[in-house]
């Protein structure tokens, strides 16, 4: 497990994981046809992600890859399939991050924060439209922000530089 997920619990490190089925099921699903292209493309922005993304978080990514299209499988045999009840209980599933995040090292947090919406974006264009435009259906635009996660800002400002130890004379 990587170093800044160490201190979650297996539940917590669970639901991490987890999300990204949550979140295809709820994007992908959000017009009422989970649709195979959106499905891989989901499963290969998460691969692309194991050679791209944060690197402190490698492990995360590398085990997300190879447990996604099971829990896919798993989500989409047990949730409802009508959309309003799956995308209320997907959402509620998806609030269980917020404590999740804010624990984390704000870094890490804001990484997966942003990393979630992002995704859930990429998801929502990969299907539909016409020539990439209008590629957002309106069931989709409801969800896609992720509105149940509180988001997670990290504002670093590298620390102002030294003054050298010698002083002038005037």
């Amino acid at each position: 497990m990587d170093r800044d997920l160490r201190n979650l619990n297996p539940e917590e490190y669970a639901l991490l994981k987890d999300a990204a089925a949550y979140i295809v099921i709820l994007i992908a699903g959000a017009d009422g046809n989970i649709d195979a292209t959106e499905i891989e493309w989901a499963e290969k922005i998460v691969h692309i992600r194991t050679y791209t993304g944060d690197e402190r978080l490698k492990d995360f990514h590398q085990e997300l890859d190879s447990e996604l299209p099971a829990k896919l499988k798993q989500l989409i045999a047990e949730l409802p399939k009508d959309v309003a009840k799956r995308s209320e209980i997907v959402s509620e599933k998806l609030t269980g991050l917020n404590p999740i995040l804010a624990s984390l090292p704000p870094a890490i947090g804001a990484y997966l924060y942003k990393s979630f919406v992002t995704y859930a974006r990429r998801i929502a264009t990969s299907s539909g439209g016409f020539l990439g435009f209008m590629t957002v259906s309106a069931e989709e635009k409801k969800w896609v922000g992720l509105p149940m996660l509180t988001p997670v800002i990290f504002n670093h400002h590298p620390p102002p530089p030294k003054k050298s130890g010698r002083r002038r004379i005037n």
